[in-house]
């Protein structure tokens, strides 16, 4: 018997299929009826039988096939009714249809004319109604407006919703579930199991349903996220049938599944507060970032997130036909890379990027060229600059001083320079510098040991060192220096 059921259900998921047939032909037909009243368009008369047969056809083959799906009670009753009962009359009115039009065919009465243009156009409501709700409880009932423009939703009386997630203000004051737990569900689990259609037997669309749990049981145990089954499927392989979401869905970011995991471990409750559960420091940085979405990151981070201002092609394009090496970081921002060679004119190049796009070049390589302390003072003016590459060139200690207002510069490269440790009093203001190359430069371990006192979270690369452990082993270790 359970043999049977499942053979009915196999046939019933090729309703996906087929569905899209009767929905062509009924909608080609219903159009060719349309055109062919027409002069230049009564070529086209013959065939609307044919098509409204292919139509009505296919209709009754798929609505075959979504009782059968049915069976599987993976749906909302309600939309379920709904869907099927519009599906079935389509079949009759698509049978109708057909027939009337070779009725009319034979006897072209007024009659019958407006009896037939009357069953096809309760054909296409019925058509377009069938499509809407099965569409509802594919994809859940807002899945044809989740993306209509403000505009056309003010219009069709749909409220408007804000962009973006919704931050929270009183983070202490929030309720887990209520606040933080149900938005995640409803973004990655409830367009498969929700009120209209619940997979698995499996509805997470409010607390009471949660509880129910689904076809194999509970999903979540209270106190422990490692042995419930709702976390067990989220770290299961992509590939796997029963990784959830599944592939081909949105999935579950890292800091969604911690916070799902904090909730379960703290014993999943509905009503309390983040101030009333425990958090360890992991916990506490995501909650942040439901408040304020920079908490957690650097101020270079923040900035190449927000973006800088517009280029002006013809002035890229210009210097990209000169051979010069500059580009986008990404296509979808203005931030520039650039790259100048050995046999650039360095100096005057830099002078020109730095009236041309002062703000938009985030990244620049200089290295192994004829940069001079004149072209770090054009250097300097390229306020966004995160990135400098200027090994092996002639700057100098008095030329890092040009460099003291890149508040953004995260990485400079000095390998090779001359540069001592009087020149990193110029960088020492420099608030987000993390990392600062100085092998074979006149940097000493001293003088990094010291700057790095006055300095943040900062990598000093002095290069390495190599130890003679006997006659077949060496051992080479980096030199650096952090706090």
């Amino acid at each position: 018997m359970e043999q049977g059921a499942d053979i009915i259900i196999f046939f019933g998921r090729f309703h996906p299929l087929f569905l899209h047939l009767p929905i062509g032909f009924l909608a080609l037909g219903f159009l060719m009826e349309i055109l062919s009243r027409r002069d230049q368009f009564s070529y086209l008369k013959p065939a609307v039988g044919f098509v409204l047969a292919l139509g009505a056809l296919t209709a009754l083959l798929t609505a075959v096939l979504g009782l059968m799906l049915a069976q599987a009670g993976d749906y909302g009753e309600d939309l379920l009714f709904i869907h099927k009962w519009a599906g079935i009359l389509l079949v009759v009115f698509a049978f109708a249809a057909w027939g009337l039009h070779f009725k009319r065919d034979k006897n072209p009465s007024i009659t019958i004319q407006r009896a037939y243009i009357g069953t096809l156009s309760v054909m296409m409501l019925l058509l377009a109604g069938a499509g809407h709700y099965g569409g509802s409880l594919t994809h859940g009932s807002t899945y044809l407006t989740q993306y209509m423009p403000d505009t056309m939703k003010k219009l069709a009386g749909i409220p408007v919703e804000e962009k973006g997630p919704k931050l929270i203000e009183n983070l202490d004051e929030a309720v887990v579930y209520v606040d933080i737990i149900h938005p995640i569900m409803e973004q990655r689990c409830n367009s498969c199991h929700n009120a209209s259609k619940k997979k698995g037997d499996l509805q997470m669309h409010t607390p009471e349903a949660l509880m129910k749990g689904g076809e194999n049981g509970a999903i979540f145990e209270p106190g422990s996220a490692a042995e419930s089954e709702m976390i067990k499927r989220v770290h299961l392989e992509e590939n796997h049938d029963d990784h959830m979401p599944p592939k081909g869905k949105s999935q579950l970011t890292d800091d969604q599944v911690l916070l799902l995991e904090w909730w379960i471990n703290e014993g999943a409750s509905f009503d309390k507060k983040v101030a009333e559960l425990k958090a360890d420091d992991e916990v506490k940085n995501v909650l942040l970032t439901l408040s304020d979405p920079n908490a957690n990151k650097s101020a270079v981070e923040i900035l190449l997130a927000e973006g800088t201002s517009a280029i002006e092609e013809e002035k890229l394009n210009a210097y990209v036909n000169e051979g010069i090496a500059i580009k986008r970081l990404s296509n979808e921002d203005n931030w520039l890379q650039v790259t100048l060679y050995r046999k650039d004119s360095v100096d005057a190049i830099l002078a020109r990027l730095a009236t041309d796009f002062p703000e938009q070049i985030t990244w620049l390589d200089v290295k192994d060229t004829q940069l001079s302390d004149k072209g770090l003072r054009e250097v300097g003016k390229l306020k966004n600059l995160t990135r400098l590459r200027a090994e092996k060139t002639a700057v100098t200690d008095s030329g890092l001083a040009n460099l003291e207002g890149l508040t953004y510069l995260e990485s400079l490269n000095l390998y090779g320079t001359n540069i001592t440790d009087a020149g990193l009093a110029h960088l020492a203001g420099l608030p987000n510098l993390r990392r600062l190359y100085a092998w074979e430069t006149q940097v000493s371990r001293e003088g990094a040991a010291a700057f790095m006192e006055t300095s943040g979270n900062l990598d000093i690369n002095l290069g390495y060192e190599v130890n003679v452990l006997d006659s077949t082993n060496v051992e080479v270790k980096p030199i650096a220096v952090s706090n």
